[in-house]
């Protein structure tokens, strides 16, 4: 990193607004020194540039800031306002890498009153502070003072001119007695004296001391070692006492004098806050064995941050790889058990941990809130994990780890390993164990395991005698009171009180339930069919026709098969199981098989996908999907209830004969899931009076009809029919039975879900009775009140307070439910409860949506929320819609206090949800359609069934209630947010006939023959608009300053999208009518008229000749006398900004270059260098090019002839020719006048060497020379090759100038028109913003950037028009180089050539995903108006100087810095 001593004065920038700006110079004790740029803006908020000259790798800002209020307790920041790669370390500082070039810029509030930091190295451990003290800031209020330099004791470097005032040093020790001849052991006393303060501030229970306390003590330190050896005391006895090694003090001097200056003493004591140094005080030196118990002892004290001891214990390992290891047991000040484990090791070693609740317990994972020191920890994909231990510095050979974890009685477990995984080290042949109690972690683990296999021996023999014995007293009972359950002890029931109660929420963290994995099609099932399952599936078929037992045991046999073939092989299985649900599969063929037999294969299956469902992250989504379609399944009586039940149920209610002798004998052979609709029925028919269209309907609606009935291996072809007096008796039996049914056929039913998890009784049946106990750790109290909640309010029809229930129950359940989560004997039940609650969310959502228009919208709000909740408990990569969910939350909370906006951003925030919910449905059609299409071919599964089959698996899951709600809150948000229906983005009257079409790119190059009004389903915002085009509607939501949406009001094409379903529909009817559209004056309405005449009174298409059908042949001048005019190389291939004409470069380069100098200090305009108009052409002559140039020549004259109605070869000819280009390398002069022109500029030259990587070309030249010949290719992409023969343009005579500046690391990106686009208004400034670079605004990202308008009178209070919804942002987090198209095919008056070509950064940009929650231009209302209103100001400016209406791009930097990276006129 180059030094900045040698440079002169700098002169401060200022940023946004007029700044108070210092430079200060921090020198570190090498030598070396950092630059510090303070800037404090009008508004309060403060900038620090930081720049190192030090040459040391890997060197990191150890930071944190000081607010009023807070003592001098180190805080932190919001991670928004973090610099790129900053850490947490330990939750108290932050730590932040210097970039590769430029300086590193903290950003602060105006609350921040100062910056105290030090510095360290990632790879060293070492530290660089102020003589022990922390270097330190004071930032000053706005408008004031300029900040002050930091506390620093030693020089101010001469090459500025600073005024640094440091505070006094500390005392100054007099020269000991005893010391040896001529050897000054000042520098090794400090040592002494630190030790001495720590060991005084130990003593005081380690305080948060201020600045002038820890100085205090350190003064007391230094007094109490000099009044000890003036009276006589050695420096070898207080070493000894103080623990220090012999001789260290006398050889840290000597080592001082032979540098030639004093060493740094160890830091003083410290509050806890400034963590980081603790490492440094331990800078022992000499070999392993020479590091003794007291050192090593003292290192573990300084790890230990303050945390007492509990106990510690030192091994002696032998001659392995870990020599010797020390473990100490504390207790934080926040009550953490803390691990501290040092080993002596031949070779790197891991820490390989989890959590035990006993001494020889079952590890399990880690409570909340754990933390590793050092950070490097990661998961094993069980409950353990494992943590990298770090080298300890001034001890060669240690090496040491720290776990902190909240735990009181549980305790830590671990053993090591080696890095090479070769070698495992333990306790004598069982695992460390670290509890508060000593003994418990000393636990003879051998004789324990031993003991309790000993008592679980007698417990069994005990419990086999008890059931020996109540067997025995069984038989002399009654059948009533006879148990079936082989001992259990009898469920009772846990009495509730009669009504629900409202359910009080608790404060659950979104970010707890974020999946980066197991989305639907994630993980392969997208890309491709699992022939090898599909095939096993289909050859297993024929066999599990037979009954429903062979085809469930035939699944369980498949299933380690299909997951071997990872997703697409499980997607198989789920498409089976989907169809035998769907009835399209047999589901028994003539085979009498016993019920507790179905419902034992049952188990067996789901046993096995419970499993997969805890272990397997990546599967977790198809799993869910499997597990739905499948009964829970059970053991012994609870299948073989089912048989007998029903017998007792006829002999109860004296009804042998007829339908229910009929359905006896079904359910006698083979039960099924139609016998839960079937009972279902029944107990409908008798309730309506023994009304049989009430028993048809209640068939009907699942599925079963009369046909079916009579196609059952026992047929069913009677009808009910019962006497009133039997009503009570068999309303009483069929609803027991009917609980008997669910509790093997209907996973997802609540009501038999929460009972298998809270447990239940059921009377004996042929001496035969049902206990299924509760699962212990999930039948709470809590669990109980929220699922009789859930329950209860669902059948009283109170939607909000049902759904709150059913949510909090489903969050206390995601410890068990999520991917790697707690284990249970009955995970499968627990899994179950959790689906049977999605599933209700579903069926409360559907039951209430015809009363959502009376309701509050308040409470639709709420509904809402808890919908999506619902989808991202449900869903595996959720990241969106957790951000979308954290979003949502903030949204109700300023509805609800009476906000201002909130409807508005919730409009955007349902527009962002829509877009997650339609990549979700298009990842589960990708992933399923194919697959169903291939095994119901071979299986004869209907063909409809088929055709809606992906569809209706997408109506079935926690989508689609969320999707009903959208639809019915939408109107709502838009009459709140005074939004209409339609959004006009090119206000045009247009008639033509109306056409529908999926999606605009795929039609792009067609021609048609009559004026045409598309209907489009999906606009992605870069297509160009067809030739005959008149208008252009659209469901989507592209900016309106996207290119397509420019392109439309340069060609006078009606552009619209269309907000409200019911009037796409109506549009969408409207297909092949001629109808003209008329938009309103305020552009959020259009008005849609039939045209009397026809098509024929419409005429032939604007160029749409004579009927083609796509833009090919030859094509006539153009209209209104538009041309390129074709450029020459005027004999530089580079040059630098001064030097822009336009004769050699486009307007772009020439805009900025007429701004500069002219625009007011606070905007800034990056440096900008370019290879001028033909320098393609002249390096394509150069022989070395000569084999692509003849290849292009060909594709040239094959492109001036192509019909481009042929679209797959008009798209491979342009994708050869942009390969050609890309493959061409660069000539000596080119290369020369290219650095000639960036030294010019001082912009960083990449190292390396240009040209591709195929020919030579490495490094970081490399890469910018791929973007180079990138933007020379994009000549020839699709929409500017199909604009310029739309135009009747020749597309040869285009140029390519290549404009070449420094990417600025955007915060925000703005484009603006400083005549508003949609009214034409010149008096009005129309604006949009998205977090990050500005290829998100105007290139294909799904949603809408925020939006606004300026009146040019009022600047300072801009008008926001729509909140943003882009779900990604591009953002670069180092420094890096953009290299823009700059033809002469653009800003040509009548032809719309803005984003034809591209513009390539040199290193890819970073997509992520944006929390507008979190983001304060959306959050904060005051700084979205200071933002806004800056924007609009540039753009006020940028127009004044040019004279004439501007279409701009800029963006704001992470330091506040305002800048305009291109302009060009608006058209």
């Amino acid at each position: 990193r180059p030094s900045r001593r040698a440079r002169g004065p700098v002169a401060p920038r200022a940023a946004l607004l007029g700044d108070v700006t210092d430079l200060i110079a921090i020198p570190l004790s090498d030598g070396t020194q950092v630059l510090a740029t303070v800037k404090t803006n009008a508004q309060g908020v403060h900038t620090i540039g930081l720049e190192c000259d030090s040459s040391k790798p890997g060197l990191l800002l150890h930071w944190g800031v000081i607010r009023a209020g807070y003592g001098e307790e180190w805080q932190l920041l919001p991670p928004e306002l973090n610099p790129p790669g900053t850490t947490v370390y330990k939750q108290k500082a932050l730590q932040s890498p210097f970039p590769a070039f430029g300086a590193l810029q903290l950003v602060l509030d105006p609350g921040v009153t100062a910056v105290e930091f030090c510095l360290t190295t990632s790879q060293t451990g070492e530290w660089f502070n102020d003589n022990g003290r922390n270097y330190r800031v004071e930032l000053g209020p706005p408008g004031g003072e300029a900040p002050q330099s930091p506390h620093t004791h030693a020089y101010t470097a001469p090459t500025y001119d600073l005024s640094a005032s440091p505070p006094p040093p500390p005392p100054s020790s007099p020269p000991p007695s005893g010391a040896g001849a001529g050897v000054d052991l000042a520098a090794g006393l400090e040592i002494l004296y630190g030790v001495a303060a720590y060991l005084r501030w130990e003593q005081l229970g380690k305080p948060e001391v201020s600045e002038r306390e820890r100085g205090d003590i350190y003064a007391g330190a230094v007094n109490h070692i000099t009044t000890r050896m003036r009276e006589g005391e050695s420096v070898d006895e207080l070493e000894r006492e103080f623990g220090l090694p012999p001789g260290m003090v006398k050889k840290t001097a000597m080592e001082a004098a032979r540098a030639g200056g004093v060493a740094t003493p160890p830091p003083p004591p410290v509050a806890p806050a400034a963590r980081g140094a603790r490492e440094s005080a331990a800078a022992v030196t000499g070999s392993p064995s020479a590091v003794s118990p007291s050192e090593i002892a003292a290192l573990c004290e300084r790890r230990a941050n303050g945390a007492h001891v509990l106990w510690r214990k030192e091994l002696n390992l032998g001659d392995g790889v870990v020599k010797l290891l020390v473990v100490e047991a504390r207790r934080t000040a926040s009550g953490a058990l803390q691990l501290i484990a040092m080993a002596r090791a031949d070779q790197g070693i891991v820490l390989h941990w989890a959590t035990i609740s006993e001494p020889a317990g079952e590890w399990m994972a880690p409570p909340h809130g754990w933390e590793s020191f050092p950070a490097n920890s990661w998961g094993t994909g069980g409950a353990s994990w494992e943590t990298e231990m770090e080298p300890v510095a001034g001890a060669p050979g240690w090496v040491a780890a720290t776990i902190e974890a909240p735990l009181r009685d549980d305790g830590l477990v671990f053993v090591l390993r080696t890095e090479d995984n070769k070698h495992w080290v333990k306790d004598d042949g069982q695992d460390f164990m670290v509890f508060e109690d000593e003994r418990r972690s000393n636990a003879d683990v051998r004789a324990l395991v031993k003991q309790r296999k000993e008592e679980a021996r007698r417990a069994k023999k005990r419990a086999d005698e008890e059931a020996k014995r109540r067997r025995k007293e069984d038989g002399r009972k009654s059948g009533s009171s006879r148990s079936g359950g082989g001992g259990a002890v009898t469920v009772a029931p846990v009495k509730m009180p009669e009504k629900p109660a409202v359910v009080t929420r608790k404060e659950w963290s979104d970010d707890d339930i974020r999946l980066h994995e197991g989305a639907m099609g994630a993980a392969g099932a997208a890309h491709g069919i699992a022939h090898g399952s599909v095939d096993r599936i289909c050859g297993a078929e024929e066999g599990a026709t037979r009954s429903l037992m062979h085809r469930y045991n035939a699944g369980s046999d498949l299933l380690p098969g299909c997951r071997s073939d990872g997703e697409a092989g499980m997607v198989a299985m789920a498409v089976w199981f989907r169809f035998m649900a769907l009835r399209q599969l047999v589901w028994n063929n003539d085979y009498n098989i016993k019920p507790r037999e179905i419902s034992a294969a049952q188990l067996k299956c789901t046993e096995q996908l419970a499993r997969i469902h805890r272990d397997d992250a990546s599967l977790r989504d198809v799993t869910r999907l499997i597990m739905a379609t499948i009964g829970r399944g059970g053991e012994g009586d609870v299948g073989q209830r089912i048989r007998d039940e029903i017998l007792a149920v006829q002999q109860t209610n004296n009804c042998k004969g007829g339908m229910m002798e009929e359905w006896h004998q079904k359910l006698h052979n083979n039960t099924s899931p139609d016998d839960v609709p079937i009972c279902e029925a029944l107990l409908k028919f008798i309730a309506a009076d023994c009304d049989i269209n009430v028993y048809w309907d209640h068939l009907h609606a699942n599925g079963i009809d009369a046909a079916r009935m009579a196609s059952y291996d026992r047929k069913i072809c009677s009808e009910p029919s019962f006497k009133p007096d039997q009503y009570e008796g068999l309303t009483r039996d069929l609803t027991e039975y009917l609980r008997t049914l669910k509790a093997v056929h209907s996973g997802a039913d609540l009501d038999s879900a929460s009972e298998a998890v809270l447990g239940y009784h059921q009377d004996a049946c042929k001496g035969k009775e049902i206990n299924v106990p509760p699962i212990d750790e999930v039948a709470t109290p809590r669990m109980r009140e929220l699922l009789h909640s859930a329950r209860g309010f669902r059948d009283l029809n109170e939607p909000l307070h049902s759904l709150e229930a059913m949510l909090e129950a489903r969050r206390e359940l995601w410890q068990w439910t999520r991917p790697g989560g707690t284990d249970n004997a009955r995970l499968k039940d627990i899994i179950y409860l959790d689906l049977a609650l999605e599933s209700a969310v579903r069926q409360v959502v559907e039951g209430a949506l015809g009363s959502m228009s009376r309701r509050a919208p308040v409470d639709v709000l709420k509904i809402t929320g808890l919908a999506l909740e619902n989808l991202a408990l449900s869903t595996g990569g959720n990241d969106e819609l957790v951000i979308c969910l954290r979003e949502w939350r903030g949204i109700v909370a300023a509805a609800t206090s009476g906000g201002t906006d909130w409807a508005l951003q919730a409009k955007a925030i349902t527009d962002r949800v829509q877009n997650a919910l339609g990549e979700c449905s298009g990842r589960y059609i990708g992933a399923l359609q194919a697959t169903a299409g291939a095994m119901g071919g071979a299986l004869g599964v209907d063909g409809h069934v088929l055709d809606i089959f992906s569809e209706e698996i997408v109506r079935g899951t926690a989508a689609a209630p969320l999707s009903q709600m959208l639809r019915a809150l939408d109107p709502v948000l838009r009459e709140m947010a005074h939004m209409g229906a339609w959004n006009i983005i090119s206000p045009v009257e247009a008639s033509g006939v109306v056409e529908v079409v999926d999606d605009l790119k795929e039609i792009q190059t067609k021609t048609y023959a009559v004026p045409t009004i598309l209907v489009s389903r999906r606009v992605g915002g870069e297509e160009d608009i067809p030739q005959g085009v008149v208008g252009v509607i659209t469901p989507d939501m592209p900016d309106i300053l996207s290119h397509v949406s420019v392109r439309a009001r340069n060609e006078g094409c009606l552009f619209a999208t269309v907000f409200d379903a019911g009037k796409l529909a109506e549009m969408e009817r409207l297909a092949g009518q001629a109808v003209k559209c008329v938009p309103s004056s305020s552009a959020d309405d259009l008005r849609v008229e039939p045209i009397a005449g026809g098509a024929a009174s419409l005429g032939a298409a604007p160029g749409g000749g004579g009927g083609g059908s796509s833009l090919g042949g030859a094509m006539s001048a153009p209209a209104g006398g538009v041309v390129i005019n074709r450029r020459r190389f005027m004999g530089r291939h580079a040059v630098a900004s001064p030097e822009f004409t336009g004769e050699i470069v486009g307007s772009k380069s020439r805009n900025l270059q007429e701004l500069r100098g002219r625009l007011p200090e606070w905007i800034n305009l990056p440096a900008s260098a370019a290879l001028p108009f033909c320098t393609f052409d002249v390096v394509l002559e150069s022989p070395d090019n000569a084999p692509i140039r003849l290849e292009l020549d060909r594709a040239r004259a094959e492109l001036a002839s192509m019909d481009f109605g042929n679209t797959a070869a008009f798209e491979d000819l342009l994708a050869r020719m942009r390969a050609a280009i890309q493959d061409v390398v660069p000539t000596d002069e080119l290369t020369r006048e290219m650095q000639e022109a960036f030294a010019a500029e001082r912009l960083p030259w990449p190292e390396g060497r240009l040209g591709p990587e195929s020919r030579g070309g490495h490094g970081a030249a490399a890469k910018a020379w791929s973007a180079i010949t990138g933007v020379w290719a994009s000549k020839y992409n699709e929409r500017a090759v199909l604009s310029c023969r739309k135009a009747g343009l020749t597309h040869e005579d285009v140029s390519m100038a290549v404009l070449c500046q420094p990417v600025v690391q955007a915060r925000y990106a703005f484009v603006l028109h400083t005549v508003n686009p949609q009214t034409h208004n010149p008096d009005e400034i129309y604006g949009e913003v998205v977090c990050g670079m500005g290829e998100a605004l105007v290139g294909n990202f799904a949603g809408r950037a925020m939006s606004f308008v300026a009146n040019k009178n009022d600047l300072t209070n801009p008008k926001v028009t729509g909140f943003p919804s882009k779900a990604n942002g591009l953002f670069t987090d180092s420094p890096t180089l953009i290299f823009r198209s700059d033809s002469n095919g653009e800003d040509l008056e009548g032809f719309a050539g803005a984003g034809l070509y591209d513009s390539i950064q040199m290193d890819e940009p970073k997509l992520r995903s944006v929390d507008y929650s979190a983001d304060p231009l959306v959050s904060d209302e005051q700084f979205r108006g200071q933002v806004l209103a800056a924007i609009a100001h540039a753009a006020y400016e940028v127009e004044k100087t040019l004279r004439s209406p501007q279409d701009i791009e800029g963006c704001i930097a992470a330091d506040g810095a305002l800048y305009v990276v291109q302009t060009r006129p608006q058209v």
